[in-house]
């Protein structure tokens, strides 16, 4: 064990300059002397690091040191393979996936770290879509957590149209679709898991086929959800001055092009078309049918009592 974390104190120092002590205790969940103690040990076994007291000193590793083994735990892998930073932080690997970055650009030297550096000052990966924040995930973790020990999870799961019920799936992989997460079962089915209200991981095996491949049954599952009929026409006319935005927002429930203040469109239900419309507020109103109407106006009556 304490091979191991001298190992990555080596790493975490190969991809910084400098690193006070008490940071180091933090990102290895060890006391400021156990570091001192492991400084200590790695000079004794001729690793090239020593110590700088005063203001921007540190503990500092030569920079023509390099261990050449990036060392990565399994969360940190994990986190790797997400690779984004906010997905990996809606599945519990943020920290993982910022530790395994320096492990790399500590094995990778100077020029990895400046590209690293670079590549981040100069690109941003937004993975949520326009006019919305991401879903809150609570569940996410133990949910990657049941997937990837092989388990069964019992789920509390509301569907569409609101409805609670219990299901026992077994998880055959994890999407990030624009920011929304989806569980993706052996059957194979497709769950929303901003809607699982509980998750417990269950001891028996899942039955994930042999084989299974994530990408395709994502594929086949995707085409499914898209080409979906929608028989609920709703018309909305837009404020003039938000008409374009609405139809840049709506566009995939358009029926037909148009610039514009009427809009036709369809959705899958009732509950479909208020979820997608209520967020654009006051900039359209619904104009037919009725029922849309009133399910719009009972939905805003409840926010507005929300807030008092």
């Amino acid at each position: 064990m304490r091979g191991d974390r001298l190992l990555s104190l080596v790493l975490l120092l190969q991809a910084r300059p400098s690193a006070a002590a008490p940071e180091l205790a933090e990102r290895l969940g060890v006391s400021v002397r156990t570091v001192l103690r492991d400084v200590e040990a790695l000079g004794a076994a001729g690793i090239p690091v020593y110590t700088e007291r005063g203001r921007g000193g540190g503990i500092r590793l030569l920079d023509t040191y390099r261990a050449g083994l990036a060392h990565l735990s399994r969360a940190e892998g994990a986190g790797l393979a997400v690779g984004q930073s906010r997905l990996a932080g809606d599945l519990g690997l943020g920290d993982a996936l910022d530790t395994a970055l320096e492990k790399l650009t500590g094995a990778g030297g100077r020029a990895l770290r400046g590209g690293l550096a670079q590549g981040r000052s100069h690109v941003l990966v937004d993975v949520d879509p326009w006019m919305r924040s991401g879903e809150p995930v609570p569940h996410l973790p133990a949910i990657h957590e049941g997937l990837l020990r092989g388990r069964r999870l019992a789920l509390r799961y509301r569907d569409s149209e609101g409805e609670r019920r219990d299901l026992v799936v077994d998880p055959a992989g994890l999407v990030a679709k624009a920011g929304v997460w989806y569980l993706v079962t052996a059957e194979p089915a497709l769950l929303r898991v901003a809607r699982v209200d509980a998750c417990v991981i269950r001891p028996e095996p899942a039955a994930r086929p042999a084989g299974f491949d994530l990408a395709a049954a994502w594929s086949a599952l995707r085409e499914g959800v898209e080409s979906r009929p929608r028989d609920l026409h709703v018309v909305v006319e837009a404020r003039p001055d938000a008409a374009a935005m609405a139809r840049r927002v709506l566009a995939r429930h358009l029926r037909a092009p148009g610039t514009g203040t009427r809009l036709e469109l369809s959705f899958n239900g009732v509950a479909h078309a208020v979820g997608s419309l209520l967020g654009l507020g006051t900039r359209i109103e619904v104009i037919e049918p009725a029922g849309v109407r009133a399910a719009m106006r009972e939905a805003a009556l409840e926010v507005a009592a929300q807030y008092g």
